[in-house]
């Protein structure tokens, strides 16, 4: 067994154990020490599946205190991280799904778009993610005709995430990114695909993503569920 399946089988071990309610909201988790015993494993092992919990929002690490499960779980995201949405979701313990998957031309982009993206001709890419069968939000994501005419619906309906399928089939790996995020109330295609009222709050995230060499290659509008998602800011003195 890696080193990297042994976290992974820790967080998962312990992940099922919140999930289910043997540790409950607000409850210490056995210390680092205990949790090496139990597992066979390293510290470090420990200290990295903690943190792999702690990045999905399941439990909060408190300095010289130790690890407590939070009060509320939810799809979560730390700000400064970039992560895809798949990883969000495997962090939290959910099969990602994703469906409705279409890529076509956007003769008429938004204008922020038009502003970014530096081609004539703008690419749509419109997809909804889903949490164990559960939609979780609506994701629209515009690329410049270099990367976007050779994206293949199917291979991105069967890698499920767009950063992956820009990576591996079209050597496009994303490096920074500036988000935006606000509350917005659900149209009406918002509350049908997501099963929310018409006018609930959405949380809102647009997002300008570059790769290594700083050229633009994505820029996203992702409309979430609100009790469902949320983002983390973590702020020390």
């Amino acid at each position: 067994m890696t080193k990297r399946h042994a976290h992974e089988i820790v967080a998962d071990s312990l992940r099922t154990r919140i999930l289910e309610g043997r540790y409950k909201p607000g409850e210490r988790l056995p210390s680092e020490g205990a949790l090496t015993d139990e597992y066979g494993v390293s510290r470090n092992t420990v200290r990295v599946a903690l943190d792999r919990l702690a990045a999905a929002n399941l439990i909060t690490r408190r300095r010289g205190s130790g690890s407590y499960v939070n009060a509320e779980i939810g799809i979560s995201h730390s700000l400064g991280s970039l992560r895809s949405f798949t990883t969000l979701l495997r962090d939290l313990g959910l099969e990602p799904g994703i469906s409705g998957v279409e890529i076509r031309r956007d003769p008429s982009p938004p204008l922020e778009i038009l502003g970014f993206l530096p081609s004539e001709v703008v690419w749509l890419v419109r997809r909804v993610r889903t949490g164990s069968g559960s939609p979780f939000a609506l994701l629209d994501s515009w690329l410049p005709d270099r990367i976007g005419s050779r994206i293949d619906p199917e291979a991105l309906a069967r890698r499920q995430s767009l950063y992956a399928s820009l990576a591996e089939d079209l050597d496009t790996k994303v490096a920074e990114a500036t988000e935006s995020i606000h509350a917005e109330a659900a149209d009406e295609r918002e509350s049908r695909v997501l099963g929310v009222p018409l006018g609930s709050p959405l949380i809102v995230i647009r997002r300008w993503t570059y790769d290594r060499a700083g050229r633009p290659v994505e820029y996203t509008r992702s409309a979430a569920r609100g009790d469902r998602y949320r983002y983390v800011v973590k702020l020390r003195a």
